[in-house]
């Protein structure tokens, strides 16, 4: 099972910064998720999970140059969407020669919006906050990867308790050209537990694990 960090890695300077890239290469995680939207002139791209105000977040262009020379897996999180923002990303991604090994994904309420029928090369994914919601998506966009809740305690207890009573793992085995991806795991014995069970591809992870 895959690791990714969790917002670049959770521990150091802070989460969505080159230096918590930087970490996660050197650590040799797997992958690493991030989340992008625009900057404050609405026509930058920029790292940042939260409204961008005042402060300076890392510039995609710059995250991106870096990577690019890692073999790191990248998954993507567009907090945002319009079309001309979903080109923009696509086009910085090939720029750096990262498509092949990147996956732009989001919650339900955005990724719908993806043009899932266009996206000839570019993987896409979509968040299935709770398990009964996987068979829905899947039918409907065909989506390359599929991530699942598992951050909170509520969150375990559901995917668990699915993974018992509805063979969640035969869900996973039945779509085995999906990538699945449980996040987020807080601790060692959270991943400890997805590592035991077949389908799993990966799991976000916010690093380092306690």
């Amino acid at each position: 099972m895959k690791i990714f960090a969790h917002r670049g890695w959770a521990e150091g300077e802070g989460e969505n910064t080159l230096l918590a890239f930087k970490k996660s290469v050197k650590e040799r995680v797997d992958g690493v998720e991030f989340d992008v939207r625009y900057g404050v002139d609405g026509k930058s791209v920029v790292v940042s999970h939260d409204r961008v105000d005042g402060d300076s977040p890392l510039a995609l262009d710059d995250a991106l140059q870096y990577l690019r020379s890692s073999n790191l897996e990248l998954l993507i999180e567009l907090k945002e969407y319009s079309d001309d923002f979903f080109v923009l990303i696509t086009q910085h991604l090939r720029r750096y020669n990262l498509v092949g090994k990147t996956t732009i994904f989001a919650f339900p309420g955005i990724a719908e919006l993806f043009p899932w029928t266009l996206r000839h090369d570019i993987r896409l994914g979509i968040i299935a906050p709770y398990p009964k919601d996987i068979k829905k998506y899947v039918e409907k966009h065909k989506p390359n990867t599929v991530l699942l809740g598992w951050g909170n305690n509520k969150e375990r207890l559901i995917f668990k308790i699915f993974w018992k009573f509805f063979s969640l793992g035969n869900i996973f085995l039945k779509y085995p050209s999906i990538k699945f991806i449980v996040g987020v795991a807080y601790r060692e014995k959270d991943r400890h537990w997805l590592s035991k069970h077949a389908g799993i591809y990966g799991a976000t992870a916010d690093m380092p694990l306690s």
